[in-house]
Parts: C-alpha cells; sequence; structure tokens
C-alpha cells in the first residue's frame, strides 16, 4: 500500500514552489515583477547557473538574461549563443544572425552555483512558450548547475507552460489597448478635421469587434486560470481528508502499543521504536491541519467561535503544554500574566494555536539553557500577547518576509513547512488583530499579536467565517 510516506520531500516541495509561482503568474503584471520572483523561487529547487527569455514579435526578438554570481562572460555568452540558435530553429528563423535582437539584463542574480562537471547536454534545457492556436513566441533557456534528472525537467516544463499563457495574456491585453487608443485616436481626429468617412467607420467598427473578441478571449483564460485553482484546491481536500483517516489509526495504534509492551520487546528498544512513528505520525497529521487551515484562510472559509476568556490560563495551558519539549532541550519556558487584566474576545482554541506555533518555533532556535518568556498585557481596548527567545534572532531583510506563505529564511537551521507564522496572521487577523515581530540579530526576537477586549469587539459571541 503507498502511503503518505511514498510522497518524497524533493516532491513535496516542488509542489509547494509551483503553488506559490502559479499564484504568481495568476497575477501577472510584468517581468520584473513577475517572473524575477517566480525565478528566484525556481532556484530553490533546481540549482541554476543562468536562465535566459526570448520573445519573438514579429521580425524582432527580445532577450532577457539572468547571470549567476560569478560567472564568466565567456561562460554566459556560449549559454546565449545556444539559446539563440535553439530559438531560431524553434520559431523558423533561418539562422541566429536573421534575428532583431535586443538585449537587456534582469535585475535578479541569481545565486552562484558551481558547476557539477556534468555533461553540458544534461544541464541546459530550452522549452518552447507556447499556447493553443497560436505559434510559437518564444523559448526559456535554463542552465543547470547540475545534471537536470526527470522530476526537474517535469518541474521547469510546467512553469514554461505556465510562463507562457500569462505572457500571452498580457500580450492580448496589451494588444487590447493599443487598438483601443488607435480607435479613440481616430475618433478624436476625424471629429477634430470633420471628415469622417465611410472607410474610417469600417475600421473602428471592425476595431470594436476585434476588441469584442479579445475581452471573450481574456475571459476565457481567465475562466480555465480559476478552474484550474479550483481543481487544485479540491485535489488538496481529497488528500488531506484521505491522509486523517490511516494517520489517525497510527496515532491510536503506536499510543495502545507504548503504554504496555512486553518485557522482551522493552530490551529490544521497542517502546523507542513506537515512540519515534508516534512523533512522525503527529507532524504529518500537523501538517495536514495546517494545509486545511491555510486553504481556508486563503478562500476566506477561516471559522472563529469567541467568547470571553480569560488570558492567563492561556498563557499557563501554552507552558504546560511544552513542557517535556523544553525538557528535553534544556530550556526554561516562563508565562508572565499582569493583574487585572480585561478578559479577551477570542477563539480559544485558535489564540492557543498561534501561542503554539510560536512557542514552537522559539525551542526550534534557542540553544540549550535558553529561556523562552511568554507574556500578556493591556493596551487601548485590546490586549497584547508576546513571545520571546534569546536565540540567535532575525536579520532585518528577513522581518518583511516572515509571515509570507512557503518561505524560509536562507538561514534557517531547522526544516518546516513555510505555513506555520503565514496561519497565525490569518487566525490574528480573523479576530481583527495584529501580528508582527521585533528583532535584534543576536539579540533573541519578539513576536507579538493582539487579540480584542470584550466591549471592544463588535458582534454577537459564536461562530464567523472571516477571510
Amino acid at each position: 500500500m503507498i502511503g503518505p510516506a511514498a510522497i518524497s520531500e524533493p516532491t513535496h516541495g516542488r509542489l509547494e514552489h509551483l503553488y506559490e509561482i502559479s499564484k504568481l503568474f495568476a497575477t501577472f503584471t510584468s517581468i520584473e515583477q513577475t517572473f524575477e520572483p517566480a525565478l528566484g523561487i525556481v532556484t530553490k529547487t533546481i540549482p541554476l547557473r543562468s536562465a535566459i527569455l526570448i520573445e519573438a514579435e514579429g521580425d524582432h526578438s527580445q532577450m532577457i538574461v539572468w547571470p549567476s554570481e560569478g560567472q564568466t562572460s565567456a561562460e554566459l555568452q556560449s549559454v546565449k549563443d545556444q539559446a539563440e540558435a535553439a530559438h531560431s530553429y524553434l520559431i523558423g528563423a533561418d539562422s541566429p544572425e536573421s534575428l532583431r535582437l535586443s538585449e537587456r539584463t534582469g535585475k535578479t542574480t541569481l545565486p552562484h552555483q558551481p558547476e557539477s562537471g556534468e555533461n553540458l547536454r544534461r544541464r541546459f534545457v530550452v522549452i518552447p512558450l507556447v499556447v493553443p492556436h497560436r505559434p510559437t513566441f518564444g523559448t526559456l533557456t535554463l542552465e543547470g548547475a547540475r545534471a537536470l534528472d526527470k522530476g526537474d525537467l517535469m518541474f521547469v516544463g510546467a512553469i514554461a507552460n505556465q510562463l507562457a499563457i500569462a505572457l500571452d495574456r498580457d500580450h492580448a491585453w496589451q494588444r487590447d489597448i493599443a487598438r483601443r487608443e488607435d480607435a479613440e485616436s481616430g475618433r478624436i481626429r476625424a471629429e477634430t478635421i470633420g471628415a469622417t468617412t465611410g472607410r474610417e467607420l469600417i475600421l473602428a467598427e471592425i476595431s470594436r469587434d476585434t476588441s469584442a473578441a479579445l475581452a471573450a478571449e481574456n475571459a476565457s483564460l481567465y475562466e480555465r486560470a480559476q478552474q484550474a485553482v479550483r481543481v487544485r484546491e479540491h485535489i488538496l481536500a481529497i488528500v488531506t481528508h484521505d491522509l486523517r483517516n490511516p494517520l489517525t489509526t497510527i496515532l491510536m495504534t503506536t499510543a495502545i502499543l507504548s503504554r504496555r509492551p512486553p518485557a522482551e520487546e522493552r530490551r529490544r528498544g521497542f517502546p523507542t521504536a513506537v515512540g519515534r512513528i508516534h512523533r512522525a505520525a503527529e507532524r504529518m497529521a500537523r501538517l495536514i491541519e495546517d494545509l486545511l487551515d491555510f486553504g481556508n484562510i486563503e478562500n476566506g472559509r477561516l471559522a472563529i467561535h469567541c467568547r470571553a476568556e480569560d488570558p492567563g490560563p492561556l498563557l499557563q495551558e501554552t507552558v504546560a503544554g511544552f513542557e517535556v519539549a523544553t525538557a528535553e532541550n534544556r530550556l526554561e519556558l516562563t508565562a508572565e500574566v499582569g493583574s487585572l487584566l480585561p478578559k479577551a474576545y477570542c477563539d480559544r482554541d485558535r489564540v492557543l494555536q498561534v501561542l503554539s506555533n510560536l512557542v514552537a518555533n522559539a525551542i526550534k532556535v534557542a540553544s540549550a539553557g535558553g529561556h523562552i518568556r511568554l507574556r500578556v498585557e493591556a493596551g487601548d481596548h485590546e490586549l497584547r500577547f508576546a513571545v520571546s527567545d534569546d536565540g540567535p534572532g532575525i536579520a532585518a531583510e528577513d522581518v518583511q518576509h516572515l509571515f509570507e506563505r512557503y518561505w524560509r529564511s536562507g538561514d534557517a537551521l531547522y526544516k518546516g513547512s513555510g505555513l506555520g507564522l503565514a496561519i497565525a496572521r490569518g487566525i490574528v487577523a480573523a479576530h481583527g488583530g495584529r501580528i508582527w515581530v521585533e528583532s535584534e540579530p543576536g539579540k533573541g526576537a519578539t513576536f507579538w499579536f493582539t487579540m480584542p477586549e470584550v466591549g471592544a469587539a463588535s458582534g454577537p459571541t459564536g461562530a464567523s467565517s472571516v477571510g
């Protein structure tokens, strides 16, 4: 039977990155604002030495080059020559010299990737940019720092397909704008000179018909993109639902086995093995819950059930829940609760989820003998919760990205899905609160979030769904 463990970590990473890139292309604005960030995500999965995009417009072509740090001009020129030759072949040009190329370098510089020594043919891939009912209009050339395997080729092929659709949609939109501007200029010119001829009227009518056709095509492309998103969400819902049942069985079974192992099995290390299985299953179960929560946040369907809650017990329960983890890591976890605090209007379980996420992250970065401190204080019609650690702190350039989905710092010393802080932000926002971090490298970090005070929050006690 194929279980969740059959989904390899590289495959899981590619799916996460492909999802992130598809979100970027769904709101395509320009190469710099959309494809360059997507290229940065690609390098997290595949080490690249260069990337070259060539777009053809009539007898003109535009080449955009993203080189690698430290890549020599001779090395880059060799790749550019191969990209031009492949582009000429794929779009039907006679030779590279027949292309009227304008060249520029992208703003993004790829991180330095040393060559692996593999055969260049296995590191060099050229993907045509095509869409239905249109000729090839460009190529995407990628040079890997190592040989590209089948999974790499499928990954970059999927990205190239989405890029082609995004570029074609943008070109159609630009053509539509140009036609509208031409039609409007013609109308104004005709009114100015008072000589609107029958030919101009016919051209204006043709322009309107063309614009209507392009608008219909754009609407169709948008609907197909939305359908793809719906299919993805449906598949995610099925996978998470079908994974939860076997995981529940594993967790129940390991819990039973760990309570009463036979004496002989204890000597063989049976409880240790069962404990490892149980912890692995718990991590998988948490990932499934994170995916479900994140999907609900993205779709604006996160349900919260608010009522008046004392803030002190929320902190004490969080401390109790991490007694084993802090003891194993030789850390001190304390809670400080001020006196005469007002009650918070919140969903108790969701606030505990945010606190647990922040404490778990603090445990991962803290060194043995470190201290993690929880505290809550009253503010202006709100309560401010804080989780502080004396770990390595967070670089200033990383702070602005911390709450983005799937984002992970290059300096991170532990693995994770990159969803925890994004989910925490969604939960806090659903309560009408704020979340932020204060940190200085080498001096730890403090994560803050707010919850409304009872009486300050609007709406009756009960369930609500907030986007």
